[in-house]
């Protein structure tokens, strides 16, 4: 890591730096925290979905179908899941109105 200069590389620089402040200057595993639900909203499940843009939720519609996809848009009105489970090719539009629960799996 030393050059035939004499100089020290950037590499090395960094690593010893790291070492000699000895975790101080830890940075937080855990980014900001999620936003708070008002579960008395009429919204609730609306705010839920958009929480889980991106991740796959497992949606229980009033009429006991289960829908397991991955939530890439949520509106007013509807969701838009995609890459359904059992049904890999094909998308589904669900009207907000038609969820009864939205079933997220925790995090590590």
């Amino acid at each position: 890591m030393v050059h035939r200069n004499g100089r020290i590389g950037l590499g090395l620089v960094v690593l010893l730096w790291c070492a000699l402040a000895g975790g101080t200057l830890a940075v937080p595993l855990t980014g900001a925290e999620e936003p708070t639900i008002e579960f008395n909203s009429p919204d609730v499940l609306r705010q839920i979905l958009e929480q889980q843009v991106g991740k796959r939720v497992k949606v229980k519609l009033l009429s006991g179908q289960d829908l397991d996809g991955k939530v890439a848009k949520v509106g007013t009105q509807a969701v838009a899941l995609t890459e359904l489970s059992g049904m890999e090719f094909f998308d589904a539009t669900v009207r907000l109105d038609q969820v009864a629960a939205v079933i997220v799996r925790r995090g590590k």
